[in-house]
């Protein structure tokens, strides 16, 4: 019998905007695939934060200030969004 493919497109269809965070340096998750995910999502905004390290929020006052805003004002922001 066939194998059963378990992957399943991720599209985030009706979820409004959702915030992806790519560190330029991230050591366990390659940059080109957080970049890859948030144009799959049918409204990812790529925020890209200049850091060495896996998680991007707390790097500078630039990040900080993008997640609070998306997490408790409800402000998404722009895609493309870099916080150095």
């Amino acid at each position: 019998s066939p194998a059963i493919d378990p992957r399943v497109d991720i599209t985030g269809d009706g979820a409004g905007p959702i915030v992806v965070i790519a560190t330029t340096g991230d050591p366990a998750t390659p940059f080109e695939s957080t970049v890859r995910m948030a144009e799959a999502l049918e409204d990812g905004r790529l925020v890209v934060v200049e850091a060495d390290k896996h998680t991007g929020y707390g790097v500078n006052r630039c990040v900080i200030d993008v997640v609070n805003d998306y997490l408790v004002d409800l402000a998404a922001p722009a895609s493309g969004t870099e916080c150095r």
